[in-house]
């Protein structure tokens, strides 16, 4: 099973938002706010998208992103060990 059909199974959306992700994924980083941040300054490989151009409109990351993210992730951890 593919890290993307794995997201595909946990996730009951295409595009959780921001602040699920970062609480499945990044618990370690307080705010929203600060996640942002690090994805901006690209600190953290992810793209984030807003599903219209709304200023109040939430953060998302799409899951194939997401899978991409975490496969990469994976790799470099198997190269440094």
């Amino acid at each position: 099973m593919s890290t993307l059909e794995q997201l595909r199974s946990e996730w009951t959306t295409p595009c959780p938002t921001l602040t699920a992700v970062r609480e499945r994924y990044f618990p370690h980083i307080g705010s929203d706010r600060r996640f942002r941040e690090l994805i901006n300054k690209g600190k953290i490989d992810l793209k984030l998208n807003k599903l219209h151009n709304s200023a109040k409109a939430q953060h998302v990351i799409y899951l194939n992103n997401l899978a991409q993210y975490l496969d990469r992730q994976a790799e470099q951890a198997t190269q440094t060990a």
